[in-house]
């Protein structure tokens, strides 16, 4: 893959490709800057060069001096404008000859890459003439296009189409056209779903008004199923000006769209709303009871030893457990409360309208008493205890963030006072919080003792099954508590500002451990290397990677920094300004934890990102839940459309592994091919994996 010359790279998934096999002599590729990406022997012999000496060269190299103005002329408007176009231009041969050619170049817009049909008219120069010549001989090629495209007269009266146009519309080859764009024989909706009515249609106007029209969405509706649209149209000059217009098949993106938008806002196990969902709820809620001065109750539920269950039956049966025990909730409590899913055994019910606490107790009593009854999962009896901790609005916070968390202390609080129980959030939490304090003052002496560590897990490449890159992650060694896990740390780190300092070194000892392997003979991987969102935003941190890139002299191509969703979200305009100031330095950029988040596609197309990281729990249900198999392809599909490659963390099994590839996944970081490891053990990994000799 790495080594994959650029045309193919270009064409990789696309039906074009075919036709360069079926059709080896009819037309040059180009990419959107002029530069050809693929060219005929044909056309190669023509100029007298070998193809080899034309292919990466723009055509203003081979473009003779008088005409290169209008040639880029062309091609600037071209990007600006990709609608299909003629010109000439004249051309010097190998030999200084020149000789005249007639382009019809037609913009890929989706593929960013120009199919250009060129004719000698050395001898003869009439454009409409020729023209007409070339309509003929390349109908085949036109037929095939990858997108369907119908030309109408000025009446609107549809005239020509292609091959994927009939396939479209059901239209048989030979049948004589008695369709306009007036006349259909199915109905035409918007993207909200309103009925277009014919002699309102845009295609219409842009006829009578002769305009161009690109990102136009419409959707078909035949045999109740709708098949989306994207449509370019263009005024041609045929019989006093007609219309083109090309139409590409976008159903499966809109699928994918809808997918991920309703990932952002809904637990797909369950399918109750997530966190992201609740909070949007949670405002008008709160306003509410101001108003009518009562009181709002936030509950976080923990189911209890959900581990052991977890790690003794299996992920599947901890699955059945965790819907079965969402329908209880629901019915122990109001109609009007609302419950969501956090992820893992987490869930969250408000509670509008109390008189007062002990509102809410009788409601947590009744979650607490629904539990009491065993679960019947597959001929067994199980039961299952939980956790509840409680929080009131406003007493306890007068914002969600506040409210949620202090709800989630409760919780903790309930835990360690045996389980199976409910607990407001009280004074006496500053227990918990002095815990915290601990730790943070442990964390200080943690940087100047040098107690962090970097591990490092292999990134496997599908195709080849060698690493391609590994992912630092860190770990704190305390010298009397052992290992402290990074969500208990790095949450604190964050909301202290150490994490600046932590980041720093993170970088730092990243970097230095690729000078390391390089000079053991690791020449091909790449570092990933996870940014928090506090030092995604701070104004060292583009410094700090050049800095060290420089110190340790290390290729910043090798580099990878991964974002997650959430920091890039935030402030997006502010993000793109930032990733575009790392991608100058060289480094490339990756999207983490995709999918738990909620990243906009409109700017998630302008983000100058390599790749997206699918989030593990989608990877961890691929097996068992037909949804997240389908979401799994979806993000590949998206990923791929835009550009990117897409990696899966968190595979353990070969079925896993499997379905991971089905679904189009380019790498692989998971237990299945390596654990996290530490320099020296993940250098000789490499170096037995890439078969350096030491």
């Amino acid at each position: 893959m790495r080594n994959e010359p650029l045309g193919s790279k270009i064409l990789s998934g696309l039906t074009v490709k075919s036709l360069l096999t079926e059709y080896p002599n009819s037309f040059q590729v180009l990419d959107w800057e002029g530069n050809f990406v693929s060219v005929t022997d044909r056309f190669a012999r023509f100029l007298e060069f070998e193809p080899k000496e034309i292919v990466g060269k723009s055509i203003l190299h081979f473009t003779q001096e008088d005409d290169k103005e209008n040639t880029e002329n062309t091609f600037e408007s071209l990007g600006k404008n990709p609608n299909i176009v003629n010109f000439e231009n004249r051309l010097v041969t190998k030999s200084k000859e020149e000789v005249w050619i007639i382009w019809l170049l037609i913009p890929l817009r989706e593929s960013k890459i120009i199919l250009g049909f060129d004719r000698d008219v050395t001898i003869q120069k009439d454009i409409s003439f020729e023209f007409l010549l070339q309509q003929q001989k390349y109908k085949s090629i036109f037929d095939n296009l990858p997108m369907g495209i119908a030309i109408t007269d000025e009446k609107g009266k549809i005239v020509e189409t292609n091959k994927t146009a009939r396939t479209y519309f059901d239209i048989q080859d030979g049948e004589l056209l008695n369709r306009t764009l007036n006349i259909r024989k199915y109905t035409l909706i918007q993207p909200n779903g309103t009925k277009i009515y014919p002699r309102k249609s845009s295609l219409m106007r842009a006829l009578r008004h002769k305009e161009v029209i690109r990102n136009l969405e419409i959707g078909m509706i035949k045999e109740d199923k709708i098949t989306w649209f994207d449509i370019l149209a263009t005024p041609i000059p045929i019989e006093n000006f007609g219309l083109a217009v090309a139409f590409l098949d976008i159903t499966q993106r809109r699928h994918a769209e809808e997918k991920i938008a309703y990932m952002a806002f809904f637990d797909q196990l369950t399918n109750l709303p997530n966190r992201n969902s609740l909070i949007d709820k949670l405002f008008p809620i709160f306003e509410e009871a101001r108003r009518h001065g009562n009181l709002v109750g936030i509950l976080a539920i923990d189911l209890d030893n959900f581990k052991i269950i977890n790690d003794s039956r299996g992920h599947d049966f901890g699955d059945k457990i965790i819907k079965l025990v969402a329908y209880r909730i629901r019915e122990s409590i109001r109609v009007y409360d609302l419950i969501s899913r956090q992820g893992g055994d987490e869930f969250n019910v408000v509670l509008p309208d109390l008189s007062n606490e002990r509102d809410a107790a009788v409601i947590s009593e009744a979650i607490l008493d629904a539990m009491t009854h065993p679960f019947v999962i597959d001929g067994e009896r199980i039961f299952v205890n939980i956790s509840i901790g409680i929080a009131l609005y406003p007493t306890d916070g007068k914002d969600s963030n506040t409210l949620l968390k202090n709800a989630d202390s409760a919780l903790n609080l309930a835990k360690s006072q045996g389980k199976n129980c409910y607990v407001f959030f009280t004074e006496e939490l500053q227990t918990v919080v002095a815990e915290r304090l601990e730790i943070e003052n442990r964390m200080r002496i943690a940087i100047i003792e040098n107690q962090f560590t970097l591990m490092y897990q292999p990134k496997i490449d599908l195709y080849t099954k060698k690493p391609v890159g590994v992912e630092a992650l860190i770990r704190w060694r305390h010298p009397e508590r052992g290992l402290i896990s990074p969500n208990v740390f790095i949450p604190i780190s964050e909301e202290t500002g150490m994490i600046l300092a932590i980041g720093e070194w993170v970088i730092k000892s990243a970097i230095q451990t690729m000078r390391v392997w390089k000079d053991a003979g690791i020449k091909e991987i790449s570092m990933a290397v996870n940014i928090s969102t506090k030092q995604f935003k701070h104004e060292r941190l583009i410094s700090t990677i050049a800095e060290n890139l420089k110190l340790f002299k290390v290729d910043p191509h090798d580099l990878e920094v991964e974002l997650t969703e959430s920091s890039v979200m935030e402030n997006a305009d502010a993000a793109v300004r930032t990733m575009q100031e790392i991608r100058k330095l060289g480094a490339k950029i990756a999207i983490d934890d995709f999918g738990t988040g909620y990243s906009s596609l409109g700017y998630l197309k302008k983000l100058p990102i390599s790749s997206l990281k699918i989030d593990r729990s989608f990877v961890s249900e691929i097996t068992t839940d037909k949804d997240s198999k389908t979401i799994i392809h979806a993000v590949s599909n998206l990923a791929h459309n835009l550009g990117l490659s897409v990696v899966a963390e968190g595979a353990e099994t070969e079925e896993q592994v499997q379905l991971l590839a089905e679904s189009g996944v380019d790498q692989i970081q998971g237990f299945y091919f390596a654990k996290p490891m530490t320099s020296e053990d993940c250098l000789h990994f490499l170096k037995t994996e890439l078969g350096i000799s030491d």
